[in-house]
């Protein structure tokens, strides 16, 4: 019913080309079914800039369906602010994720406290620790391909 509606509002948002509300924070992942082939779009959290890459974690680990769907190689686009772009995806590896995650850690550290709580992870605070969660919460890296 209605939290169903609430919890996809951003959807609807980026879906009417009013993204840029989100910034540069969020970006949404249009993809297909793996089985369905059927499009989908998810809006996920945009966790750090490599070069002109958007990387994003997959905060509720590997077994998201989105996540899933990018694997099998259903990317369509990806959306940043109000506008549809061809997207290309890249997966990162656990170490480089850490590094992402460890400079996210730096500059908002009580949000990545709060995500680590809300996801079920933590780690030791070394960064052979962080590499080892990076595992449970892998992070993939969107560029723009047009």
């Amino acid at each position: 019913g209605w939290l169903r509606w609430v919890l996809r509002t951003p959807t609807y948002l980026y879906r009417a080309h009013l993204g840029v509300v989100f910034g540069h924070r969020f970006v949404m992942v249009e993809h297909l079914g793996r089985k369905s082939g059927r499009r989908y779009f998810s809006v996920v959290e945009v966790a750090g800039r490599v070069g002109h890459e958007w990387v994003c974690t997959s905060g509720t680990g590997p077994g998201a369906d989105w996540y899933q769907n990018l694997r099998a190689g259903g990317i369509e686009a990806v959306w940043i602010g109000s506008r549809r772009r061809r997207a290309a995806v890249r997966f990162l590896t656990d170490q480089q994720a850490a590094e992402v995650m460890g400079d996210y850690e730096r500059a908002h550290a009580r949000t990545a406290a709060r995500l680590y709580k809300m996801m079920g992870v933590s780690y030791d605070g070394t960064e052979a620790g962080r590499v080892h969660m990076m595992h449970r919460i892998p992070m993939v890296a969107f560029s723009v391909v047009d």
